[in-house]
């Protein structure tokens, strides 16, 4: 119900006694929705980036309605476009400081939209009509670190429809940058606010008796159950079907059914008659399928006939051995003790060696014929003897010939093979006799296998900023300064410096830098690459992070007498290398410009390679407009 005026017979009413009537009836509708706590935006104002072409403004969904705090209704049938470059007041919203960010609040507050002007008595211009509507507004908070920067205060009289993210440079708000934690949707009412009754519940007990310590209460109550820590089912309360040889019907009675089933030991029904076993095929013996106790059985009769009499572990001494040769024994054990103590004799005539048979071996220009390992020895004694007892026993050089190894030696003897080595050597290196005798020529090195050899590691003057190393993969040569592969990343040498270098192979080149100055690295914070063998080879291709200032300019020219708006000019700008990825800001400074020319030009069109910009001026007739200035693109 509202507050009332009563008009009475032959009043003169007046226009303030006409609007408090209204106002009351009005006040009494908004008074409603705020004390049922109706607040909130209901359908429609969902930020998204602009369409098509992502800029500073951000675009709400229509129709979009909503409730103030004071129970005042706000609506609008379009979709709005709110430029997020200033806020309320007119103050830019840039973030000037590298490394800081600002957020920004939209909001959504009550206005009046007054139409129908007419003349009053006291010839004063009125609005007769003067409907609800809305208005959005853009306020700033203070800009701060990166992750850290405040966020603007909610308002009394107005609904936080989104928070915008801005950034040092930023030309485009993109969807990462719109936050909708906090918007103020719609609540019909409060849980606090509407009453239960409890008297009755035996399980929930809660703080209060509203709708939402209820819940809490329940949300309590399940967590408790569904992590095990309190309220947990006894299984003597969960249902189980019958099954095999389980006759019990709930889960706690089965577990002990089940185990005192496995775990029993009566003759006749022990536990291992209740587990399965399937066949086991084998050679003398086989286990069909059955029970785990019926192969138990199985298997001991099959021990028991084989072990017999015995212990069960067979002796050397119970195997039967028929007697060979010069063996004479009858067992295995007494056999075996026989071979060693015969091998073992040195006795002549009769020694080890003489038991041992050995073939023929071909040799020139003398041969070894078959028979035992004691003619073959006293063969070769007599061999060398022989060619020992010719001389002092000492060869010449000259004398001792050479087989071609098929190492590259041409030489027929020691001596020729030496002097042909010591030719090879010199090819490499100076001759004692030589100056600089000792040092190298040419380094030659074989195949070190492995993932990545180290080649060459030079101290140099004993800076460990300029210890350089050089190392060889299949693919790539690498040359490091103050970094060491220690087979899965790179050490540094000292921790106070950063480390560089470069790799090459056949198809491209790379430069290489780290600055992070950590112990040990994987990958380098940035890199510069030439592929030389790429469809696309005219530039180094950058990774990590970059940034690049270059020059651009535009000029018109209206060589007409008359004067023309609007007229067009565009260009494009190469970067000097290829970025890793379209840069995530492009920001133009102008130089020198026009008195005429009228903001910057706009971008569009950003990849890894460059971007387009373009201007639309209105020029003086026979006049000139120009824009020189630079732009700072940054990954």
């Amino acid at each position: 119900m509202a507050d009332r005026v009563d008009f009475y017979f032959r009043q003169r009413v007046t226009e303030a006694e006409l609007d408090l009537a209204f106002a009351l009836l009005e006040k009494a509708d908004r008074d409603l929705a705020a004390d049922l706590n109706i607040y909130g935006i209901i359908s429609g104002a969902v930020p998204a980036p602009h369409a098509p072409v992502p800029d500073l403004t951000v675009d709400l969904t229509a129709p979009a309605r909503a409730y103030g705090n004071l129970g005042q209704r706000m609506f609008f049938g379009t979709g709005q476009t709110v430029d997020c470059a200033v806020d309320l007041v007119g103050i830019p919203t840039d973030v000037a400081t590298f490394g800081n960010e600002r957020w920004l609040g939209i909001f959504l507050r009550f206005r009046r939209q007054f139409s129908d002007s007419r003349t009053d008595g006291n010839s004063q211009q009125v609005f007769f009509r003067r409907d609800e509507s809305f208005e959005l507004v853009v306020r700033q908070a203070p800009e701060g670190p990166t992750g850290l920067a405040p966020k603007h205060a909610l308002q009394a009289d107005e609904l936080l429809v989104c928070d915008v993210r801005r950034r040092p440079g930023q030309t485009q708000i993109l969807s990462t940058d719109i936050d909708l934690t906090r918007r103020q949707a719609f609540i019909f009412a409060q849980g606090t606010s509407v009453a239960v009754q409890t008297g009755t519940w035996t399980i929930l007990s809660p703080l209060g008796n509203t709708v939402q310590s209820a819940l809490d209460e329940v949300d309590a109550e399940l967590h408790d159950h569904f992590t095990g820590s309190a309220r947990r089912h006894p299984a003597s309360a969960l249902d189980y079907t019958p099954h095999g040889f389980i006759d019990s019907k709930d889960v706690q009675s089965a577990l002990d059914e089940l185990v005192d089933g496995l775990s029993d030991t009566k003759e006749g029904s022990p536990g291992a008659s209740l587990v399965g076993a399937d066949a086991a095929p084998g050679t003398p013996n086989a286990l069909p399928p059955g029970t785990v106790d019926l192969q138990l059985s199985q298997l001991l009769g099959f021990l028991n006939t084989h072990v017999g009499a015995s212990s069960g572990a067979h002796h050397a001494s119970a195997i039967a051995a028929t007697a060979h040769s010069y063996i004479g024994a009858a067992n295995v054990q007494s056999q075996l003790q026989e071979i060693v103590s015969d091998l073992a004799t040195t006795t002549s005539g009769s020694s080890g060696a003489s038991r041992i048979g050995a073939d023929a071996v071909t040799g020139s220009p003398n041969p070894l014929a078959a028979g035992t390992v004691r003619d073959q020895l006293a063969a070769l004694l007599g061999f060398l003897n022989s060619h020992l007892n010719q001389a002092s026993g000492a060869h010449p050089a000259s004398a001792i010939s050479v087989t071609d190894t098929g190492n590259n030696l041409n030489a027929a003897n020691v001596e020729a093979a030496l002097a042909e080595v010591s030719d090879a050597f010199e090819a490499d290196h100076f001759r004692g006799n030589e100056t600089n005798s000792g040092q190298h020529r040419t380094i030659r090195q074989p195949n070190f296998g492995g993932s990545r050899a180290l080649l060459w590691d030079a101290l140099g003057v004993g800076g460990p900023g300029t210890r350089l190393r050089v190392y060889s993969d299949s693919d790539f040569v690498w040359f490091t300064l103050n970094a060491a592969w220690n087979g899965s990343a790179w050490a540094r040498d000292t921790t106070s410096v950063s480390s560089g270098g470069f790799r090459f192979s056949r198809d491209e080149i790379e430069f290489l830098h780290e600055n992070g100055l950590a112990a040990t690295f994987t990958s380098w914070t940035r890199t510069w690459r030439l592929p030389m063998s790429g469809s696309t080879n005219s530039a180094f291709e950058l990774t990590g992070s970059v940034q690049e200032v270059g020059r651009l300019g535009l000029e018109f020219s209206n060589s007409d007498t008359a004067a023309h708006s609007n007229m067009a000019g565009g260009s494009s700008v190469t970067f000097r290398n290829r970025f890793p990825a379209t840069p995530s800001s492009i920001t133009l400074s102008p130089w020198a410009t026009s008195g005429g020319f009228a903001g910057n030009p706009t971008l569009f069109l950003p990849d890894r390679d460059g971007f387009a910009f373009y201007s639309f001026q209105d020029v003086q007739a026979l006049g000139t407009a120009y824009w020189f200035g630079t732009y700072t693109a940054l990954v």
